[in-house]
Protein backbone atom coordinates (compact mmCIF):
# COMPACT_ATOMS: atom_id res chain seq x y z
CA UNK A 1 0.00 0.00 0.00
CA UNK A 2 2.57 2.35 0.89
CA UNK A 3 4.01 2.19 -2.86
CA UNK A 4 0.03 3.24 -4.15
CA UNK A 5 0.40 6.36 -1.81
CA UNK A 6 3.73 7.17 -3.07
CA UNK A 7 2.48 7.03 -6.53
CA UNK A 8 -0.60 8.86 -5.36
CA UNK A 9 1.41 11.95 -4.28
CA UNK A 10 3.83 12.08 -6.66
CA UNK A 11 0.92 12.62 -8.89
CA UNK A 12 -0.94 15.51 -7.00
CA UNK A 13 0.02 17.99 -9.34
CA UNK A 14 -1.02 16.02 -12.68
CA UNK A 15 -4.24 17.49 -14.07
CA UNK A 16 -7.10 14.12 -13.92
CA UNK A 17 -6.34 12.73 -17.12
CA UNK A 18 -3.06 12.40 -16.68
CA UNK A 19 -3.08 11.04 -13.56
CA UNK A 20 -5.93 8.33 -14.98
CA UNK A 21 -3.54 7.40 -18.48
CA UNK A 22 -0.61 6.64 -15.80
CA UNK A 23 -2.92 4.36 -13.75
CA UNK A 24 -4.05 2.37 -16.50
CA UNK A 25 -0.26 2.18 -18.06
CA UNK A 26 0.78 1.27 -14.03
CA UNK A 27 -2.15 -1.16 -14.27
CA UNK A 28 -1.12 -3.06 -18.40
CA UNK A 29 2.30 -3.17 -16.56
CA UNK A 30 1.56 -4.80 -13.35
CA UNK A 31 -0.84 -7.62 -15.61
CA UNK A 32 2.13 -8.55 -17.97
CA UNK A 33 4.65 -8.77 -14.97
CA UNK A 34 2.08 -11.24 -13.38
CA UNK A 35 1.31 -13.52 -16.76
CA UNK A 36 5.30 -13.08 -17.20
CA UNK A 37 5.65 -14.62 -14.07
CA UNK A 38 2.56 -17.33 -14.11
CA UNK A 39 3.91 -18.37 -17.16
CA UNK A 40 7.56 -18.78 -15.66
CA UNK A 41 5.22 -21.08 -13.15
CA UNK A 42 3.67 -23.09 -15.01
CA UNK A 43 6.19 -23.74 -17.54
CA UNK A 44 7.81 -27.00 -16.12
CA UNK A 45 4.30 -28.50 -15.26
CA UNK A 46 3.17 -27.99 -19.13
CA UNK A 47 6.33 -29.67 -20.56
CA UNK A 48 5.77 -32.36 -17.64
CA UNK A 49 1.85 -32.80 -19.15
CA UNK A 50 3.94 -32.93 -23.10
CA UNK A 51 6.10 -35.06 -21.87
CA UNK A 52 3.68 -37.97 -19.94
CA UNK A 53 0.55 -37.44 -23.19
CA UNK A 54 1.60 -38.48 -26.52
CA UNK A 55 2.92 -35.56 -27.61
CA UNK A 56 -0.23 -34.71 -30.14
CA UNK A 57 0.48 -38.21 -32.24
CA UNK A 58 -3.22 -38.95 -32.19
CA UNK A 59 -4.42 -36.41 -34.63
CA UNK A 60 -2.02 -38.04 -37.04
CA UNK A 61 -4.04 -39.39 -40.04
CA UNK A 62 -4.43 -43.56 -41.23
CA UNK A 63 -1.18 -43.71 -43.28
CA UNK A 64 -3.36 -45.24 -46.05
CA UNK A 65 -5.33 -42.30 -46.80
CA UNK A 66 -3.97 -39.68 -49.91
CA UNK A 67 -4.56 -36.21 -48.89
CA UNK A 68 -4.36 -33.07 -51.42
CA UNK A 69 -2.48 -30.70 -49.81
CA UNK A 70 -0.80 -27.03 -50.92
CA UNK A 71 2.38 -26.08 -49.19
CA UNK A 72 2.70 -23.06 -47.11
CA UNK A 73 6.35 -23.31 -46.41
CA UNK A 74 9.15 -24.04 -49.36
CA UNK A 75 10.60 -27.58 -49.00
CA UNK A 76 14.43 -27.72 -50.35
CA UNK A 77 15.91 -31.06 -50.11
CA UNK A 78 16.07 -32.37 -46.45
CA UNK A 79 14.55 -29.41 -45.11
CA UNK A 80 10.87 -29.45 -43.11
CA UNK A 81 8.12 -27.17 -44.38
CA UNK A 82 4.74 -26.68 -43.80
CA UNK A 83 1.70 -28.40 -45.65
CA UNK A 84 -2.14 -27.13 -45.78
CA UNK A 85 -4.62 -30.12 -46.81
CA UNK A 86 -6.93 -29.20 -49.30
CA UNK A 87 -9.13 -31.92 -49.55
CA UNK A 88 -11.76 -33.36 -47.66
CA UNK A 89 -11.21 -32.68 -44.16
CA UNK A 90 -9.73 -29.36 -45.15
CA UNK A 91 -7.33 -27.03 -43.01
CA UNK A 92 -5.43 -29.26 -41.20
CA UNK A 93 -1.69 -27.72 -41.52
CA UNK A 94 1.28 -30.15 -40.69
CA UNK A 95 5.07 -30.00 -40.70
CA UNK A 96 6.45 -31.69 -43.92
CA UNK A 97 8.99 -33.54 -45.81
CA UNK A 98 9.64 -34.58 -48.90
CA UNK A 99 9.06 -38.63 -49.66
CA UNK A 100 11.23 -39.92 -52.22
CA UNK A 101 14.23 -40.48 -51.30
CA UNK A 102 15.26 -39.66 -55.21
CA UNK A 103 14.23 -36.11 -54.97
CA UNK A 104 15.79 -35.58 -51.56
CA UNK A 105 19.50 -36.44 -52.71
CA UNK A 106 18.75 -34.16 -55.68
CA UNK A 107 18.31 -31.60 -53.74
CA UNK A 108 14.50 -30.66 -55.36
CA UNK A 109 12.58 -27.62 -54.08
CA UNK A 110 8.92 -27.20 -53.91
CA UNK A 111 8.14 -23.89 -53.52
CA UNK A 112 5.06 -22.26 -51.32
CA UNK A 113 2.04 -23.16 -53.31
CA UNK A 114 2.54 -26.50 -54.54
CA UNK A 115 -0.22 -29.07 -54.98
CA UNK A 116 0.79 -32.43 -53.23
CA UNK A 117 -0.17 -34.90 -52.22
CA UNK A 118 0.14 -36.46 -48.30
CA UNK A 119 1.43 -40.03 -48.86
CA UNK A 120 1.95 -41.11 -45.28
CA UNK A 121 2.93 -39.23 -41.42
CA UNK A 122 6.35 -40.56 -40.58
CA UNK A 123 7.02 -41.69 -36.27
CA UNK A 124 6.56 -37.89 -35.54
CA UNK A 125 3.81 -36.93 -37.05
CA UNK A 126 5.66 -35.23 -39.73
CA UNK A 127 3.83 -35.30 -43.30
CA UNK A 128 5.89 -37.01 -45.84
CA UNK A 129 5.08 -35.13 -49.53
CA UNK A 130 5.34 -35.72 -53.59
CA UNK A 131 3.93 -33.57 -56.25
CA UNK A 132 0.51 -33.81 -57.54
CA UNK A 133 1.27 -34.61 -60.95
CA UNK A 134 -3.00 -33.60 -61.40
CA UNK A 135 -1.87 -30.07 -61.04
CA UNK A 136 1.12 -30.12 -62.92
Amino acid sequence: MELFDWVHTQLQGWPFAGQVLLWLILAVVALVVLSLLFSLLAAPFMWLYNRLTDGNQNNVMPEADYVTGELTVKIHGKSTGEVMETGSSGGSVHPARLFDEDEIAKDTLYPVGTKVLIIAFDESGIALVVRNKQFI
